[in-house]
């Protein structure tokens, strides 16, 4: 009970004074935020909050079964490893966004923000994203029914039980890490689908913005500054990710990675 009135009262502070976060456009946040903020909007830390670095790490064999589940490598030309490493990328980067990159220091209380969202859905029947791979209920919904825009109905391989799969079931899928694995890969099945549908050549960063934005087209996703900005975010992340499927890696722990101003390109 405790638990769930201080997850309330950092919502109901959320909703009174809201954090900008990555569905702001760059260009804007330039214009409206502080000296403070703007000069530090393309420089991200790079960091890997450690609890989901320890996840990820522990399933990383289970993502890999996900990958091949779900991936499509006639037509994106990525193997199965690839595929999972674009799925830890995104699990990577959907951590933290540019604020804490700009103010470490709140790190510790990202958690919080993020419970009290998965509460606020839960309670109020909102949309807020959950956690860990930041899905938000409407769209586990459309994977649930497995529905993609501008297609229509497709087949998805879920191994979700019968009796979760349905919407009111949603926020919990999303915030229970198995579940929400396999529902990141699906949705990007999905993405799959919808590029393939509209001859776009796939990359991981057109599946990434599929995942951020709902986006495969190219001049959008160009123009779409917040979008922009995300895809450099997860660029930082993408190494880490692609190493837990090293051969000489695969047993090992990966290092948390934190990096400083003075590494970081100016």
């Amino acid at each position: 009970m405790v638990r769930a009135l201080s997850l309330w009262l950092v919502a109901t502070a959320l909703l009174l004074f809201p954090i900008p976060y990555q569905s702001t456009p760059a260009s804007v946040l330039t214009t409206t935020s502080s000296a403070l903020v703007a000069p530090y909007l393309d420089r991200p830390s790079g960091f890997i909050r450690p609890s989901i670095a320890q996840k990820v790490f522990a399933q990383r064999q289970y993502i890999l079964q996900l990958a091949h589940r779900h991936n499509h490598p006639q037509i994106t030309h990525y193997d199965d490893s690839e595929f999972a490493a674009i799925m830890i990328t995104i699990l990577y980067t959907e951590q933290l966004g540019w604020l804490e990159d700009v103010l470490p220091s709140i790190r510790v209380v990202t958690p919080l923000y993020q419970d009290a969202q998965v509460v606020s859905n839960q309670w109020f029947g909102t949309n807020f994203s959950v956690w860990p791979a930041n899905l938000r209920p409407s769209v586990v919904d459309e994977i649930l029914a497995a529905e993609v825009p501008g297609v229509g109905q497709v087949t998805l391989p879920l191994n979700i039980p019968t009796q979760l799969n349905a919407p009111r079931y949603a926020n919990l899928l999303a915030s229970q890490p198995d579940y929400a694995f396999e529902l990141l890969a699906a949705n990007l099945e999905r993405g799959i689908i919808r590029a393939n549908a509209e001859s776009v050549p796939i990359t991981w960063q057109t599946l990434l913005a599929w995942h951020n934005a709902g986006l495969v087209n190219p001049s959008q996703i160009a123009t779409n500054h917040s979008l922009q900005h995300y895809l450099y975010r997860a660029t930082f992340y993408r190494e880490p990710a692609i190493a837990l499927y090293r051969d000489d890696a695969f047993c090992e722990m990966p290092i948390i990675a934190t990096r400083s101003t003075d590494q970081i390109k100016h």
